[in-house]
């Protein structure tokens, strides 16, 4: 708009000058007229301007005439230019103006140019025409005043145009300008953000506008080409983590020539060469293919540019063959194929697989049965063993459930717990009755363990069994022996007492009275040591056989061990009961035995203790009983006698026995005597037990089984354990010193067990004679292990973390069951001494040998027999299994001077057995 008015007044202006100029030309036009009228009129009156040149200059020159020449016969006869004279007339042309269309020189005539005017006059006289060029332009000055006036008006336009136009301007056009220019220069600096923002409808505005929405394309073109960037990135980066830590061996070669681009650190670390070696080389070059002709077989396996799964072997730096699959494909880079190949060792694998089939070899032969599962518990496979225990052969069980197998004696609840044990820890273990194909119904060691992918989920079941019938039978018999006899077959002090106990609450609830009898055969020792074991196992059979005939239904005839017995009579009415049952047995006793053709004559002394009146619980009726039976020993013997508290003679005895014992702690009195332990199958003496003897000055030898029991019931045992311990070990760092490298075994009370400081005490022991503590043989007896089983498992725990040796002393004498036994984690069962006298009576001790012998040694424990006093009892220890043994026949306990001499002549002999 504002130019438009600018243009307008200057329009108007240029309008009114050009205004002036034409009335300044009609003004010359019309003098020029008038020049031509008064040159016409001079030609008439002086002939000399037709003839001479310089007169019709001057007249020219008087009137301001530009240019004036005469033609005659179309040739210039005179002219104001001397140069023209005698020329045609056309010449003229392109040196002065002349009129179009061309002149008629004989008619009069006036032509009117831009700036010049013509006038044509024929002259009558002389048939000559004149032709006249006068200037129209206005005076000089007059155009000049014009002029000025023209740029005066045109300034002053200008000057209020561009005023007004440079208000426009900055308020239309320099500050949306400057707006748009910082906006672009911001976003030049990476202001992205930097708009214009909204804007009016004018064109800057507009501009603005369109500069924003391109500002916003190229904003949302950046941020793609940025996040394509980014993932661009992040895929490369992510290709080339994944390429660099493969766990296959990778490599990019060239296809057509097999030059090595790249490869793998896994590559590198196998192959051997590093990458800067090998990149650029070809893979001929390096040695890869044993054959050169492999790699275009392996080349012309590709098939629609992908390769899979194809074996083969190719080399390492050091020509070592590696066994692989190889996997890949073909691809172009800017024109140029490329093969990448994926190269994963089998090598391990194919050794796992041969350890399979190996390991398949093994469970088809294994004598455990092995039973295969899927996921729902479909039986897949089976190995023979399967086949063998159950009779079922593989087509009769593959596609089944293992319930074909199942006998129903569990529950549902009992296969809920287990299945619900499997689902939690992946596996179950315990004993289960199935049923064989033929019916049979039997006792199975199962095992089922839950094998899981690389994700968790289960796919196979795996259950391994075995058929515990002989276990579960020897199992049964040594449960039987826990609380029997083994050589009588009556109940032994543990199920007497439990019976016992049983019996005095009914008679505590009934008003009712019962009696302990406690019965001890006299001069017993000496047939048995005169005749032997043998004789001395039937004669204490056939006195039970002349006993229990004579006790009524409801008592309970027990052997305590050796030649001791106690009879418990309860729902007793009267004591005269118990003299008359006394007086029979007396009586029955008082018959000869004869027995592998010896006529014996043995009687019995019998101690007898009443409830209520001796005792309000089964120990003390017991020791009551116990104390009446020496009592009625000191008697004479073969006769009974009933407690009574006026029975100080043995109170006296015992307590003179203490106070010596006492007094004997500390001195020379207690020695050691150490009995050797043989190897079965070497005859090497492979550990000592250590024994305690007393010599007392006052008593004379005092039995163990007379000083020992006291020990323990007065407390002196502590004192007395610890002397034993310190000695023992200190005598076993002297052997070992000389080179023994055997086990010393100490018996250990119950009273020094449950001492706090008895663990102190084995530590302390061990520091100082620096012993290692697994050859240390801790003995504990059957019978206190089994008292207190919490507290014996947690005793049993704590010597184990000693790395002390454990055994269980006197075993069958108690009662331990299998489950016990593998909880108590012990390392070795000492076959009680009265197994070993019966094992000439094959019918009864052997069989109980072989099986504690297969127990422990299932349960992967060595099995020691004590109290070996013949050859024989040696050689069926040998064919039963025993591994070590001890007793009168090997070796008696001698003192430690002794058993070092024949120490010394056992490792004398060994180079030369050696040579042998």
């Amino acid at each position: 708009m504002v130019v438009s008015l600018v243009v307008a007044a200057l329009l108007a202006v240029w309008a009114e000058n050009q205004a002036d100029m034409r009335a300044l030309q009609h003004q010359a036009q019309d003098r020029a007229r008038l020049v031509a009228s008064l040159v016409n009129h001079h030609l008439e009156e002086d002939d000399r301007l037709s003839t001479e040149n310089q007169a019709l200059r001057q007249l020219a020159g008087q009137h301001e005439i530009s240019q004036a020449m005469l033609v005659q016969d179309g040739q210039i006869a005179n002219s104001t230019l001397g140069t023209l004279q005698g020329r045609p007339v056309s010449a003229l042309q392109g040196t002065l103006w002349l009129p179009n269309p061309p002149l008629d020189l004989h008619s009069p005539g006036a032509f009117f140019g831009k700036d010049q005017a013509l006038f044509v006059q024929p002259l009558a006289q002389d048939g000559k025409t004149l032709l006249l060029w006068v200037d129209t332009l206005p005076p000089m000055p007059a155009r000049l005043a014009n002029l000025g006036r023209l740029a005066l008006m045109a300034l002053v336009t200008a000057l209020l145009a561009g005023g007004f136009f440079y208000w426009v301007l900055n308020r239309a056009l320099v500050k949306p300008i400057e707006h748009i220019s910082l906006v672009l220069r911001q976003h030049m600096r990476g202001e992205r953000s930097a708009r214009v923002g909204p804007t009016d409808k004018s064109e800057l505005g507009q501009l603005g506008g369109w500069l924003d929405l391109v500002l916003d394309d190229e904003e949302r073109a950046l941020r793609s080409l940025q996040e394509s960037h980014e993932k661009l990135e992040e895929q490369t980066a992510l290709f080339q983590r994944v390429f660099k830590i493969m766990p296959d061996l990778v490599s990019i070669t060239r296809l057509d020539d097999g030059v090595l681009v790249n490869v793998n650190e896994n590559w590198v670390k196998r192959i051997g060469w590093s990458k800067e070696e090998v990149l650029g080389r070809t893979t001929l070059e390096l040695g890869v293919w044993s054959n050169p002709s492999d790699r275009q077989q392996l080349v012309g396996q590709v098939k629609d540019n992908l390769l899979r799964n194809v074996r083969l072997c190719f080399q390492d730096r050091w020509g070592e063959t590696v066994e692989a699959e190889a996997s890949g494909c073909v691809f172009e880079e800017n024109d140029v194929p490329y093969l990448l190949l994926s190269f994963r060792d089998i090598g391990e694998r194919l050794r796992k697989e041969k350890d399979l089939r190996l390991l398949a070899q093994v469970v088809e032969v294994s004598l455990d049965g092995v039973m295969i599962t899927d996921a729902s518990q479909h039986i897949l496979t089976v190995n023979s063993a399967f086949t063998t225990i159950t009779g079922f052969a593989p087509e009769d069980v593959i596609g089944q459930t293992p319930k074909v197998l199942s006998s129903g004696y569990q529950d549902a609840s009992f296969y809920k717990t287990m299945w619900q044990q499997i689902a939690a820890q992946g596996f179950w273990k315990g004993e289960i009755w199935n049923k064989r194909k033929s019916g049979e119904v039997y006792p199975q060691w199962l095992s089922i363990r839950a094998m899981e992918d690389d994700y968790g989920q289960v796919q196979h079941y795996v259950a391994v069994f075995s058929d515990i019938s002989e276990h579960k039978a020897a199992e049964a018999r040594i449960a039987f022996l826990a609380y029997h006899d083994p050589l009588t077959g009556l109940p032994n002090r543990t199920l007497l007492v439990d019976r016992a106990e049983q019996a005095l609450i009914q008679a505590k609830r009934g008003g009712d009275r019962l009696a302990i009898i406690y019965l001890d055969l006299d001069r017993f020792k000496s047939v048995n040591d005169s005749l032997g074991h043998d004789i001395g196992d039937t004669l204490l059979k056939e006195v039970v056989k002349r006993i229990k005939p004579l006790c009524r239904e409801g008592d309970t005839l027990s052997r305590q061990g050796g030649d001791e017995f106690l009879l418990l009579i309860p729902k007793l009415v009267a004591a005269n009961q118990v003299e008359l049952i006394v007086e029979r047995i007396l009586a029955a006793m008082s018959e000869p035995f004869v027995i592998g053709g010896h006529r014996l004559w043995i009687s019995t002394s019998i101690g007898v203790s009443l409830y209520p009146e001796d005792g309000d619980n089964v120990a003390q009726l017991l020791r009551q009983a116990d104390t009446a039976l020496y009592h009625a020993k000191d008697s004479g013997r073969s006769t009974y006698s009933f407690f009574n508290k006026d029975m100080d003679r043995d109170l006296n005895e015992r307590l003179q026995l203490e106070s010596a014992l006492k007094d004997a702690i500390g001195t020379p009195q207690l020695t050691l005597h150490y009995q050797p332990q043989f190897d079965v199958a070497s005859g090497d003496i492979v550990g000592v037990e250590a024994l305690m003897r007393w010599h007392s000055p006052v008593l004379g030898d005092v039995s163990p089984s007379k000083f020992i029991p006291l020990a323990e019931d007065t407390g002196l045992i502590m004192p007395l354990g610890a002397w034993c311990l310190e000695e023992a070990c200190r005598q076993l760092a002297q052997w070992r010193k000389a080179g023994f490298q055997g086990l010393m075994a100490v018996n250990i009370s119950v009273r020094q067990l449950v001492r706090p400081d008895f663990f102190d005490l084995l530590e302390s022991v061990l520091a100082g004679t620096d012993i290692p503590a697994h050859r240390l043989e801790l003995e504990l007896t059957e019978s206190l292990m089994m008292d207190n089983v919490d507290a014996s498992l947690e005793v049993v725990r704590r010597l184990k973390a000693l790395q002390l040796t454990l055994s269980i002393d006197d075993f069958g004498t108690g009662y331990s069951s299998l489950s016990y036994l593998k909880q108590f984690s012990v390392d070795s069962l000492k076959i009680d001494q009265s197994f070993i006298r019966g094992l000439s009576d094959a019918q009864q001790s052997r069989p109980l040998v072989r099986a504690i012998v297969q127990m422990a040694h299932s349960l992967e424990l060595r099995v020691i027999a004590e109290g070996v006093e013949t050859s024989e009892q040696l050689a069926i220890l040998r064919q039963e299994g025993v591994d070590v043994a001890q007793g009168y026949f090997l070796g008696r306990p001698e003192p430690a001077k002794v058993i070092s001499g024949l120490l010394a002549e056992q490792a004398m002999s060994l180079p030369a057995a050696q040579k042998g």
